[in-house]
């Protein structure tokens, strides 16, 4: 699990091998750092990004997740995951 901070936003990156393929899944969150609640500040959920998409490498999904945290970011859209 990566934690990273990026101004007032703290970006949660993960990776999942399968163990059927050896692939990897990739998951992300955003949180506000400055956020009295968690539930203020949940920009992203955890979850997983790209459902079908399955990665060669650990640094492939980390870079997908760190792609769809930035994307939360600028949208600044509140997501929950279904």
């Amino acid at each position: 699990m990566h934690i990273e901070t990026l101004g007032r936003y703290q970006l949660v990156l993960s990776a999942m091998q399968s163990i059927q393929n050896g692939g990897w899944t990739a998951y992300a969150a955003v949180r506000t750092v400055t956020a009295p609640t968690d539930d203020d500040g949940e920009i992203l959920p955890y979850q997983r990004v790209e459902s079908d998409t399955m990665y060669a490498s650990e640094a492939a999904a980390i870079e997908s997740a760190r792609s769809a945290a930035l994307q939360a970011i600028a949208s600044g859209a509140k997501t929950r995951a279904s």
